[in-house]
């Protein structure tokens, strides 16, 4: 009787036993898909509280861009535009070579060569300074010397050329009287002395420089001892 009783007691010890263990994996599990859905719940929120705020922005930044553009007059708004996008450019762009100006160096670098005789490489450092940077101070300058490198190689076609571009482009500067008297020796060169003084006189008329008219006289006089 003894033996069933104790078995009885173990059996319901160990259906106790099983019973808990059932019950706290139970009560486990659904705490924690509870948490899990309070966690949800509260993510939710927040995305609603963010889409709520951004849309709230938005519709201030349209009201404020509205009252602005009441303000502004139409000539304004196309120039803040204007800005706008040269300013957003300039941002996303690096700069480039052209940006910067090298055409000092390059008129230098020429100028260089001009005095060493090297008139080939003369002309290819002032024709690039011309083609890169057209409006640059040196320009003039660049263009008097490509004509008097072609002179003193005795290119005279080429030197014509770029005389003809000086009185084009600078008619009234003081480097195109002085490339004119080239002109003028080119013609003399030719056998044509009566081109040769008509372009000489033509200086000497036209040019205030005192040093352009004194060399333009004396060559002018030349020819007409001849």
């Amino acid at each position: 009787m003894k033996n069933n009783n104790s078995l009885f007691v173990v059996f319901c010890l160990c259906l106790t036993v099983g019973l808990m263990g059932v019950y706290v994996t139970f009560v486990g599990h659904f705490n924690g898909k509870k948490e899990f859905e309070m966690r949800l719940s509260a993510k939710q929120k927040e995305v609603e509280q963010e889409r709520f705020q951004n849309a709230l922005l938005s519709y201030q930044l349209k009201d404020f861009q509205q009252s602005v553009a009441q303000l502004m007059p139409d000539e304004k708004k196309l120039v803040a535009q204007y800005d706008l996008k040269t300013f957003s450019s300039a941002v996303r762009s690096p700069a480039s070579e052209s940006a910067i100006d090298l055409s000092g160096v390059l008129f230098e670098k020429g100028k260089t060569y001009f005095n060493n005789q090297d008139y080939e490489r003369a002309i290819k450092e002032f024709n690039s300074l011309l083609e890169k940077y057209p409006l640059s101070r040196y320009s003039v300058e660049s263009q008097f010397f490509v004509a008097e490198s072609y002179f003193l190689k005795r290119d005279f076609r080429n030197s014509l050329e770029r005389i003809d571009e000086m009185v084009t482009q600078y008619p009234s500067h003081d480097l195109t009287g002085f490339i004119l008297l080239r002109m003028g020796q080119i013609s003399e060169l030719n056998n044509q002395t009566e081109e040769a003084s008509e372009i000489y006189n033509t200086v000497l008329k036209n040019f205030q420089n005192d040093s352009l008219k004194k060399q333009a006289a004396k060559l002018a006089k030349s020819v007409s001892y001849e």
